[in-house]
This record gives structure tokens, C-alpha cells and sequence, in this order.
């Protein structure tokens, strides 16, 4: 890996054109109302979710107008105002503009989100109000936005469109601060092959020579701003099988974050505050790689969590207001085929395939979950405490909530994979 690291800084400091600064990412600083809603949604997503800021991208941008007019063209605001011409989606719009995909169609970074109303401030708060807005906005798998801003009689039509890329992250300086902010990729998807950077678990800098200003350290999502000595600097990012690089503008690449938002930068690693190594990078040893450090899940329901000889496929968690069904089999799964199945009612596991559901059904990462509760419920209800991350909610009405009234099924097909007592409980099931 440490030769195509050094192939990818050589062929940087190739191409002159590639350091150029990037016309489409603003200088910090919220410069119009574009600009303010993105630093918004950044700050949001530090404050809350310790996730890096978005980088402004042409494309996204051109979207989100196209959309927001599209949307405008309409007698009314539409209830959808995702679905465009043709009774497009967001992704089929991405996809044909040649945003890429990973690997597979159905494999793309794109969501969306919209509203009417008189200012940033309001759009925010209404976002934030929303789960299905909050969880596209703080879904991690995201690293790029465009954002569209057009006078609507009632104020403004905000439209924003994230995204991301494989094997493109991002890296953003604040001078104010003198702090890097990190990203990576989370995004479902990029675990599929060897090939695109997954979780990054190391991070290198070098100034804009492609000399290398100390050693590798463990991510983090901010680090001390270095003391480059010119325009730029690169941030290298690997994880066991792969390695990308990143180019900081110092003068162009600025996080858009407002004013007040700072976030406390991580002390310097031993192996970053070793002296700089004058080496090559290629002839540098790389050090074995640390496993990555979980988050806490967050606020949960207290659930028993399985023994490790109980544990199989697919765990069922529930009682007398939701039910979840996590991936604890260590792998990725086909969760398509699924229906759980009551006297007289079932659910069949698609039902969760709505336009914003975080990754793919198909290939449904280990440890996330899917959960449904009645639309009565006041407020969110939180997830199992198994549950690493919610991928897609739906609701029902109260009376169909089966699994509280007598013993339900797990099926795949005519077999029963599992036979699950109602009330309130766990229950597990292997899958062919």
C-alpha cells in the first residue's frame, strides 16, 4: 500500500491543475443563504452526531436546483417533492447525471431533503423535528451536499441533496480554530469490495511537496492544523486494504461552519508528535493497524443482550409498542425474503424499502437494525440497545401490531424459521 500511496501523491503533484482551488467550495464563512443552511447542517452534525462537515459539490448542487425547480413548476407543493419528472427519485436522478455508484445500481449515496419555510433557522429546526429528515441529515455515509434556495411565496423552497463518492473523502481546514476536520466512509456500500476504502483506521499528513509531516496516527475528526509551510496539504487515509488521498486547499477548502461552532481539536498522537521522518513515504514500515474503537450505542431500550451461543442470523426484539429486527450474524444479509407473519397480519421485510431507508435491504450491514411502532406514538421511540444504527423505520396502525396479541412467525417463503411468543421479548432464527 505504501507504493500507491506514493503513486497517488506523485500523481497530484503531476498535474499542477489539481491544486488549483476548487471553484464550488466557498470560502468560510456563510457568504449567501446557500452558504448559511450548509454551515448549519454542519454544525448540527458536529454538535450532534460527531460527524465531519459537508463539502459543496457541483453536481449535488445542480440537482437540488433542478428539483427545487421542477418542484416550483407545479400548481401546489406536492406531498413528494422528491419525486420529479417522469416520477423520478432522488437516486435515479443522481444516476443519470453520472454521480457513481458503488459498484451496483442500487448502490448510490443520495438523499434528500426539503422544506418550505421562511428562513434557515426555521428549516433546521423543522428537520430536526422530523425523524425522517434527521436521519437523512445525520446519516454518516454522507461527505458532499448541494443545496438549492428559490423564493417561494411563504419564503423559501429549501432543497438539499448529500452524497458521497467512492474513495473520494474529504478534509477541511479552520484557520480560526487551527483545527483539520477529518471525514470517512460509512457508507454500506463501500464495505461490498476491497477496492473502495471502508472505515478508515489510519490517517497520514504531508505538506504540499508530498512530504510527510510525522507518522501515521489513528482517525480522529479533528485534528491540529499543521504548520504545512505553503497553499496545501494532503491527508492520506487507510485501513487494511486500501488507501486514498485528499488534497486541502488551505485557502479554499474551509469548513462552512457558523461562527460560534467549535469543536475541541484531539491532542497529538505519540506517533504524530514524533519528529517528521525525511524518508520517502514509499520506504516508510507501515505499522500494524489499530482496531478501531466503537462509539457508545445511543439512548436504548434495556434489552437482554443474547449470549453468544443463542446468537444466529437474525435477532427479534420487542414489546408492546415496536418491534426490531437486527443483523447479528456478523455479515451482511438478504433481509428481502423475510415476512413476520401473525394470525391474520404480517409484515414482509420490504415494507421497510421506502425512499429513506440508509443502505440496501439486500445487503443489510451486521449489527443495524429495522424497527416499526404505531403512528400514535408521540415521539420517536429509541432502538435496541443491540442495535448499532436504525436503518429505516415504518409505522403502523395500533391495532396491527400483532406481535403483542399471541405468538407471531419469522418466514422465508412457506418455512417458518422461527416461532416467536407474543408480549414482549426476544427471538432468533437462522436463514438458509
Amino acid at each position: 500500500m505504501a507504493h500507491r500511496l506514493t503513486m497517488l501523491l506523485s500523481a497530484l503533484l503531476f498535474a499542477g491543475a489539481a491544486l488549483a482551488p476548487p471553484p464550488t467550495v466557498s470560502a468560510q464563512g456563510a457568504t449567501s443563504i446557500s452558504d448559511e443552511l450548509i454551515a448549519e447542517l454542519n454544525a448540527w452534525r458536529l454538535e450532534e452526531a460527531d460527524l465531519w462537515p459537508l463539502r459543496p459539490n457541483p453536481l449535488l448542487t445542480t440537482l437540488a436546483v433542478r428539483q427545487a425547480q421542477y418542484v416550483l413548476s407545479l400548481p401546489d407543493i406536492p406531498d413528494d417533492v422528491h419525486t420529479g419528472p417522469g416520477g423520478s427519485t432522488p437516486p435515479d436522478r443522481a444516476r443519470a447525471a453520472g454521480w457513481p455508484v458503488y459498484g451496483r445500481p442500487e448502490q448510490i449515496a443520495i438523499g434528500e431533503i426539503a422544506q418550505v419555510g421562511p428562513d434557515v433557522d426555521n428549516a433546521i429546526a423543522y428537520w430536526q423535528g422530523s425523524d425522517v429528515h434527521h436521519r437523512t441529515a445525520m446519516n454518516p455515509a454522507y461527505r458532499e451536499v448541494g443545496v438549492a434556495v428559490l423564493p417561494h411565496k411563504f419564503g423559501h423552497l429549501f432543497l438539499v441533496v448529500f452524497g458521497a463518492r467512492p474513495n473520494v473523502l474529504t478534509a477541511f481546514a479552520d484557520p480560526r480554530t487551527q483545527q483539520l476536520y477529518l471525514s470517512d466512509e460509512r457508507f454500506p456500500g463501500a464495505a461490498r469490495s476491497a477496492e473502495w476504502l471502508f472505515r478508515a483506521s489510519e490517517v497520514r499528513l504531508f505538506d504540499e511537496d508530498g512530504r510527510p509531516l510525522g507518522g501515521w496516527m489513528p482517525w480522529r475528526l479533528v485534528l491540529p492544523l499543521p504548520d504545512a509551510g505553503g497553499n496545501h496539504l494532503f491527508v492520506a487515509y487507510r485501513n487494511a486494504t486500501q488507501e486514498t488521498l485528499a488534497a486541502v486547499h488551505l485557502d479554499s477548502d474551509l469548513a462552512l461552519l457558523p461562527a460560534a461552532v467549535a469543536v475541541a481539536a484531539a491532542p497529538p498522537s505519540p506517533i504524530a508528535a514524533a519528529a517528521v521522518s525525511t524518508q520517502p513515504s514509499s520506504t516508510l514500515a507501515a505499522p500494524v493497524l489499530p482496531s478501531p474503537t466503537p462509539r457508545p450505542p445511543a439512548a436504548s431500550v434495556p434489552v437482554a443482550t443474547p449470549t453468544p451461543s443463542s446468537v444466529t442470523d437474525v435477532l427479534l426484539v420487542y414489546d408492546n409498542r415496536s418491534l426490531s429486527l437486527v443483523n447479528v450474524s456478523g455479515k451482511l444479509l438478504d433481509l428481502t425474503p423475510l415476512v413476520i407473519a401473525g394470525e391474520g397480519q404480517s409484515l414482509a421485510l420490504t415494507r421497510w424499502q421506502t425512499p429513506w431507508l440508509s443502505g440496501s435491504l439486500t445487503a443489510f450491514p451486521s449489527g443495524d437494525c429495522v424497527q416499526v411502532w404505531a403512528w400514535t406514538e408521540a415521539s420517536d421511540l429509541p432502538q435496541p440497545g443491540i442495535c448499532r444504527f436504525r436503518r429505516s423505520v415504518i409505522n403502523v396502525a395500533p391495532g396491527e401490531r400483532f406481535w403483542t396479541a399471541g405468538a407471531f412467525a419469522l418466514r422465508l417463503g412457506d418455512a417458518v424459521l422461527a416461532t416467536c411468543p407474543g408480549g414482549m421479548g426476544t427471538c432468533t432464527a437462522d436463514l438458509p
